[in-house]
């Protein structure tokens, strides 16, 4: 399948003007940093590692911060409007196009790709950490991927739902559990093993990490995890593309 750069960035500049005109889609970055900031300025500062139990306000707010961006945000910027376009019967008509199915993957993934990174880097300032005490690399990496799976979730939600009310409400549930990692992690350590394997819990465990005596260090349960994820989300997603008829 032939990729036409031309067509890509043309999606991608239609796409982005769209998610940027798009306030119920825009509201879920803009939450997730104002509800980091509130949290760093309510919360006591506290920095604790006693007995292999770390915990720090800082890292907290940025976990919850950048799983809000990831999984909220993430899912509805790619869920919403693909349902609005199938609900307008408009994804139908650029599929019938000159437009393959690979460009308009590819140009509409980059525009809320890009803005969940910016949104994830711009957490770390307003959580109170530092860019010199946070291996920017990991993170990067991290963040990243958790962001693409999230995305492909969303797209595999816009594609079964019918209109952008039945997306959200597929959505909820997901969003739900995915989000609430990092507390019940925090107050319910009996659930704490069950949730390593989200990549929501790789994103925390990274986090808290960080602020531990030993830092962050990779290894192959948090590798496996984010591979699996992303390897099922994208399973799933090519298996309803096809079955939707969206790659003809």
């Amino acid at each position: 399948m032939r990729i036409s750069v031309k067509k890509v960035r043309a999606i991608t500049a239609m796409k982005f003007q769209t998610l940027l005109n798009n306030t119920g889609v825009m509201l879920g970055p803009i939450l997730a940093l104002g509800f980091v900031f509130v949290i760093k300025n309510i919360m006591p500062d506290v920095d604790v590692n006693n007995e292999g139990v770390s915990f720090s306000t800082n890292a907290f707010a940025l976990s919850f911060g950048i799983i809000f961006n990831i999984a909220i945000a993430g899912i509805s910027m790619s869920s919403a409007p693909l349902a609005e376009e199938k609900e307008k019967n408009t994804l139908r008509v650029l599929m019938t196009s000159s437009v393959n199915g690979l460009e308009y993957l590819i140009g509409t993934l980059l525009p809320p790709f890009l803005l969940l990174i910016l949104v994830n880097l711009l957490m770390i300032p307003v959580s109170g950490s530092s860019f010199g005490n946070i291996p920017f690399g990991t993170f990067f990496i991290m963040t990243t991927a958790a962001s693409l799976i999230s995305l492909i979730i969303g797209y595999i939600i816009g594609i079964f739902s019918k209109n952008q009310a039945q997306a959200s409400l597929l959505s909820m549930p997901i969003t739900l559990l995915l989000t609430s990692v990092p507390a019940v992690k925090l107050f319910q350590e009996d659930l704490s093993a069950i949730l390593d394997y989200t990549y929501t819990g790789v994103l925390t465990n990274y986090v808290n990490g960080i602020v531990s005596e030993s830092g962050y260090i990779w290894n192959a349960t948090d590798i496996s995890v984010l591979i699996g994820w992303l390897a099922a989300a994208l399973g799933i997603f090519v298996y309803a593309y096809k079955k939707n008829g969206l790659d003809r």
